[in-house]
């Protein structure tokens, strides 16, 4: 944890050498994308990104890994740790997924999200709730979680239907797309197959997290 050391002499002596060698508006930049949507501006906003460049040198991080509005943060890192004596990061940015409530971005403070460690029930409940329009794939979460986490595992992918509705269907993700904004596929069959998928594929996360 962060707790851990971050009050330590030293740690807080490598934001203080890191402060120096980098100019404030970089340091706002680093963080325009995250807190594009604050009113109110804090300080704290420019110390932030110091501390996490020096929490990935107190992690020994090799590979920095976030969604795109890291990525800014992760150059200053790349650019200034070697400055302070460190390595610098390989970064891998992911896209930012829209919120289960159809908002911007998922994020852990508005409760829009899905944790790695969700039960399976709180899997199918997010998902059940989610902003899913009709016939609609642009902005819509429950498109987006098939097409980042489940296609590329699954290239034919599964669901399932009562016959009445049309039974079940198999179909690659370019396909369930083309027959979802037609209205051929129903939100809600697609919300049941993401919901399964997504539950099959965080299991070995959420046993890890049991055992911890």
């Amino acid at each position: 944890l962060g707790s851990s050391f971050q009050t330590e002499p030293e740690y807080t002596d490598l934001v203080y050498r890191l402060a120096l060698i980098t100019t404030l508006v970089r340091a706002r930049r680093s963080m325009a994308q995250i807190t594009r949507e604050a009113r109110d501006h804090k300080v704290a906003e420019v110390i932030y990104p110091l501390m996490q460049v020096i929490d990935m040198a107190y992690l020994d991080v090799d590979v920095a890994l976030g969604g795109m509005e890291q990525r800014k943060i992760h150059m200053l890192a790349r650019e200034n740790l070697p400055r302070l004596g460190f390595n610098a990061p390989v970064c891998i940015h992911t896209p930012l997924l829209h919120g289960m409530d159809g908002s911007e971005k998922m994020s852990s403070s508005k409760g829009n999200f899905i944790a790695v460690d969700d039960s399976p029930d709180e899997i199918r409940e997010k998902v059940r709730k989610a902003y899913c329009p009709m016939g609609e794939a642009e902005g819509n979460p429950v498109v987006e979680i098939l097409r980042y986490f489940i296609s590329p595992l699954h290239p034919e992918i599964t669901i399932r239907r009562p016959e009445k509705f049309g039974g079940d269907l198999e179909a690659g993700y370019d396909e369930i797309i083309k027959l979802y904004t037609s209205g051929e596929l129903h939100p809600l069959d697609l919300k049941n197959a993401v919901s399964e998928y997504l539950v099959e594929i965080l299991k070995p996360v959420r046993e890890y997290m049991e055992g911890v």
